[in-house]
Parts: structure tokens; C-alpha cells; sequence
């Protein structure tokens, strides 16, 4: 049995996260897991952030900035036989919905557009490559809208920052539409450490394998509440 966190967010892209990628690596090893997605936010506000890092609005810039924990997490994992993957959490400008990236390659962030420009969901779904998926993460916490099912893989249904009841709520919305449910920690500190993700009997070691395990649904969620 395997254990993959699929939320998790790193200090070095998020002032609101207080554990640097390798750190993380390291304390999930420990932990029992066998490796984790780096889904650090993707929006305006991170950039506003790092501006000065970036310089001008550069897109290469500003994606090597924003991969930053991804590469510090997974160059610690390959030192101590451990899976980190990039994923992305993405708020477009106009909304304060999070969605959730999965199956992207390092390469994919630099040819597309910035995503947090893009208008909505719909747009999001038709300019990622055909094996990504998009998880719409805690869609029940205060101000968010569940948006239409129909451009999303699935649901998150348990969420590591989120109330038990907000929690259940997204998986009765993801069982009534027949949508995949996940789960993660929303790592930013000691504290969540290992409260979510998946158990399967597969071994993920790149994004292929992730979206294979998802979409076969041949896991459970991990739920420590």
C-alpha cells in the first residue's frame, strides 16, 4: 500500500506556509508517505508577492519563481527515493474558486499561458493538455461557489483545512454527479502534516501513473480529522 498527499503547499511560494519544500520531503518520509504533489498557489497574489524577484512580467520568470518549492521538494526526494510531482491550486484574477492541477509536466507550465489570467473554468479545461485533471478544492468553505460539474474531474473531498461538515457536503455534491472525490492535506504547516491524501496499491512515480490511479478510482482517501 502506497500513500500520496495531493495538496501541499511550500514556504517558498506562499507567505501564508512556514516549511520550505525539502523539509516537507523529509518529514512526509517519515511520516509513511511515498510522495506528494507540490500544488503551491497559482494566482496574482503570489506574483504581487515575489515582484521584485520576477522583475518584469515575464512568464518564464514568473513560472520558474512559482516552481521554486516544487524543484527544492523534488531535488530532496530524489536523494531519499521519494515522489514529489508539480501540480498547481489556481485562482483565476476574477474569482476566488480554487481548482486543483493534476498531470502536469514541468514543461507544460512554461507553454501555457499564465493561468490565473484565464476567465473561468471552461477556458482552464480547453487549454490543458488532453491527461490533465482538474479537482475542484474545497469547493464549501465561505465566499466559494460550486461551479458546474461539467469541466471538472472531480471533488475534493476531504480537506485538511476545512470543517468536517464542509467536507462531507462536497462529497455528497460529488456523489451526486458521479465526480471522482480526493483528498488532501492543504499543507502550510506541522500541524496538517499527513491529514489527507490517497492509498492505493499502485506506485505512482510520474504524472502518468497519477491520473491513471485517479481516474481508475482503485484508491481511498485518507481522512484524519
Amino acid at each position: 500500500m502506497y500513500r500520496y498527499d495531493l495538496h501541499i503547499h511550500t514556504s517558498e511560494c506562499d507567505k501564508y506556509a512556514w516549511v520550505g519544500g525539502a523539509e516537507i520531503v523529509r518529514r512526509y518520509k517519515a511520516a509513511g508517505y511515498d510522495g506528494l504533489v507540490i500544488t503551491d498557489h497559482y494566482e496574482s497574489k503570489i506574483f504581487d508577492w515575489f515582484k521584485n524577484e520576477i522583475g518584469t512580467n515575464n512568464k518564464e520568470n514568473v513560472i520558474k519563481r512559482y516552481l521554486r518549492g516544487y524543484y527544492s521538494a523534488r531535488n530532496e526526494a530524489e536523494k531519499i527515493g521519494f515522489t514529489v510531482l508539480c501540480g498547481a491550486e489556481v485562482r483565476f484574477d476574477n474569482s476566488i474558486n480554487d481548482y486543483l492541477v493534476y498531470g502536469l509536466e514541468e514543461q507544460d507550465f512554461y507553454q501555457l499561458p499564465l493561468l490565473n489570467k484565464l476567465q473561468n473554468i471552461e477556458e482552464l479545461s480547453t487549454l490543458l493538455p488532453k491527461n490533465a485533471l482538474i479537482v475542484q478544492a474545497h469547493p464549501f468553505r465561505n465566499n466559494m461557489t460550486v461551479c458546474s460539474p461539467n469541466n471538472l474531474f472531480g471533488i475534493e473531498g476531504y480537506n485538511g483545512c476545512t470543517e468536517k461538515i464542509r467536507n462531507e457536503m462536497a462529497k455528497m455534491f460529488a456523489n451526486h454527479y458521479n465526480k471522482a472525490i480526493t483528498s488532501g492535506s492543504d499543507f502550510h504547516e506541522i500541524s496538517k502534516l499527513a491529514k489527507g491524501g490517497i492509498i492505493t496499491n499502485e506506485k505512482i512515480n510520474s504524472q502518468i501513473d497519477l491520473v491513471n490511479v485517479l481516474k481508475s478510482g482503485d484508491y481511498k482517501i485518507i481522512e484524519n480529522y
